[in-house]
């Protein structure tokens, strides 16, 4: 339940995320400041699973999570590792390869079906997807929706999604992004990208801006719709 967006632009890019729960989990910890491996890193934090589902570090290389409903046992009994340890145990490397070696050394039937989305400053996205017993690798070169998951209607939400941005064509650009993720285009409920049901909703936005020298992370914290709680961190 989360939906990733994308538009390149000299010296680098402009990502937005939408983070979709279920209204019984707790609220996510906004994006703090941390050192790993020598680089500079920014983001949130899951008190639930632990880990994080987004984070961008100062070599201009964000990483985002999104789970994979759709190849997800619903009640299989097993044990798991928390998929959001991959986002944190990743957060300082300098792009796809150096991610693709890390998931290489992982046992990854250790975890839940995810996507793992790479995006660099000369880089477009290129999604890891792990189906529980498969690794496929994808890139996406267009800008706009690059990826959405859906706890329910999984092919009705990627593609009403896909469509807003869509209807924007080649005037698409970076600040439209913001607007987008806080919007209900065309109808506000489990659809809209800004998403809304009876059991879980949009808990929150990483609008993330990379230019050649700096990166800024902006946080709304809450239903994106409705909330003022907006911090901004750089690097």
């Amino acid at each position: 339940m989360c939906t990733l967006s994308w538009v390149p632009h000299d010296g680098g890019y402009t990502l937005a995320f939408n983070r979709d729960e279920r209204k019984t989990r707790r609220p996510g910890l906004p994006p703090s400041f941390t050192v790993q491996k020598g680089v500079a890193v920014l983001m949130p934090h899951d008190p639930d699973g632990g880990g994080s589902w987004i984070s961008a570090n100062a070599r201009g290389h964000t990483l985002a999570l999104l789970n994979r409903y759709e190849d997800t046992p619903h009640d299989d009994g097993g044990e798991y590792l928390s998929r959001g340890g991959l986002v944190s145990s990743m957060a300082s490397l300098a792009g796809a390869p150096e991610v693709e070696v890390a998931l290489g050394e992982l046992e990854l039937a250790q975890y839940r079906p995810f996507t793992l989305v790479s995006v660099g400053r000369q880089q477009s996205p290129v999604l890891y997807q792990w189906n529980g017993q498969d690794l496929a690798v994808a890139t996406v070169a267009t800008p706009g929706l690059v990826r959405s998951s859906s706890g329910s209607h999984q092919g009705e939400a990627e593609q009403a999604r896909a469509a807003v941005f869509l209807a924007l064509g080649a005037q698409l650009n970076g600040s439209d992004l913001m607007p987008l993720h806080r919007s209900h285009i065309p109808n506000k409920g489990p659809l809209s990208i800004c998403m809304h049901r009876h059991d879980a909703e949009t808990v929150s936005l990483s609008y993330i801006t990379v230019n050649l020298n700096n990166l800024l992370m902006r946080y709304v914290n809450g239903l994106p719709c409705e909330s003022s709680d907006i911090s901004e961190r750089s690097l």
